[in-house]
């Protein structure tokens, strides 16, 4: 399916270019309206995941943030969701950053 653009093909690919060459943080600052809810769903090893999920939040100043948990059907791997209002792209970048390196991280989206 092709979703139309407001632009052409060709400005279309350079805007993504463009996009693509800034660091992470001044992407989000281009692309989102801050502050706003911004959702982090980790996928990973069940073994203490949850805990420190909200450690990296609560180290980034989201205390009160509240994890919402998810095992697959056969236990392998747990899901933690946690929504926070984030006031900056420097912020989302962050909590980015710290929740990719937590060991038994699979998946962060």
């Amino acid at each position: 399916m092709r979703y139309y653009t407001g632009m052409g093909n060709q400005r279309y690919e350079q805007e993504q270019k463009r996009l693509a060459a800034l660091p992470r943080a001044q992407r989000f600052e281009e692309l989102l309206e801050f502050p706003c809810p911004h959702a982090f769903k980790v996928i990973g090893d069940p073994d203490g995941l949850a805990r420190r999920v909200m450690d990296v939040m609560a180290a980034n100043g989201h205390p009160d943030a509240t994890p919402m948990e998810r095992s697959s059907s056969k236990g392998r791997w747990l899901s933690v969701t946690v929504e926070v209002t984030v006031q900056s792209g420097q912020e989302l970048d962050d909590l980015y950053s710290a929740l990719e390196k937590l060991d038994g991280v699979k998946y962060l989206f």
